[in-house]
Formats: C-alpha cells, structure tokens, sequence
C-alpha cells in the first residue's frame, strides 16, 4: 500500500496545450526535460495564451521502449495562431486524482514513479490513457525549482 496519497480528485475540463513536445528515454529525462524547460522559456508569451499556469504534460509512454514524450506548455485558447513548429495536445475532460510534489522538482521522477508503481495498482482505479500533467502554478518557483507542482493523474474505475 502505498502512503502517497491524492490531496483530492477533480473532474477536469478539455484544455488545448502550447509550447515545446520532445520524445525522451526514461533514463535520459532528468537531464533533457530541464533543457526542454529552459527552451521553452526563451518562447516567452504564445499567441492565445491563457493565464500564466505552464504545464508539463505526459503522454505516449511506452515501457517496452522506455520512451514516453513530454510538452512543456501553457494553455492556449486556440491551435490557429500558433506557429507551426510549436508542439499542441489536446487534454480532454476526465477525472483526476491531484497529487502534490513538495521536493524540489528535480525529485519528480520518483514521486511519478511512486504513483505509478504503488498507488494506482491498489486504487481500484486504473489509468484513463489521456495526458497526465505537472502543473505548475504561481507557488512554483522556476528559478529554485521549489513551491511545489500538482501532478494530475487521469483516472477510470478499474
């Protein structure tokens, strides 16, 4: 049983999602999920964006390859304006259980891990296979890489 527990589950709402989509081994992201970052910051505001929230999405991933692919992104109103090297995601309605990150972000990877490993096998809950998300709202320093990121993990009755 794990001791990770959600802070709380919420119905999501559909989001479309801007910004930089990069495909990344599992033992290659703590050191190319940063630079993906920091490219990111240097697009400065996209066009249509909404609020300054930036979020970390996650989707594609495969354990057989060990490989999964991650947008560093904010919501956008619309793909139209967007230049069309920019990566996009949808980010369908679904239920969500929210978890909370209070380490630095670098030790991200193990609270993912943990939720993955752990929690959900003995949730009664299994995954929904849509975009699950870090969120990074205005408690979060980028600088320090402190303040917390909610992590937002799709969920369905097992």
């Amino acid at each position: 049983m794990s001791t990770l527990q959600p802070v709380r589950f919420e119905q999501g709402r559909p989001m479309l999602l801007a910004g930089i989509r990069r495909k990344h081994t599992f033992a290659g992201m703590s050191q190319d999920i940063p630079r993906q970052w920091d490219d990111f910051q240097k697009l400065g505001v996209l066009p249509g964006q909404v609020g300054t929230t930036a979020y970390g999405a996650i989707c594609g991933g495969d354990p057989q390859t060990e490989t999964m692919e991650y947008l560093c992104g904010v919501e956008v109103q619309s793909f139209d304006a967007l230049p069309k090297d920019l990566g996009r995601m949808r980010v369908p309605a679904v239920r969500y259980a929210v978890f909370f990150h209070e380490a630095n972000v670098a030790a991200i990877q193990s609270t993912w891990r943990e939720i993955f490993s752990s929690w959900l096998p003995s949730s009664g809950l299994r995954s929904a296979n849509t975009p699950d998300f870090e969120r990074y709202d205005e408690r979060f320093n980028g600088a320090t890489g402190e303040g917390g990121v909610e992590m937002w993990l799709g969920v369905q009755p097992a």
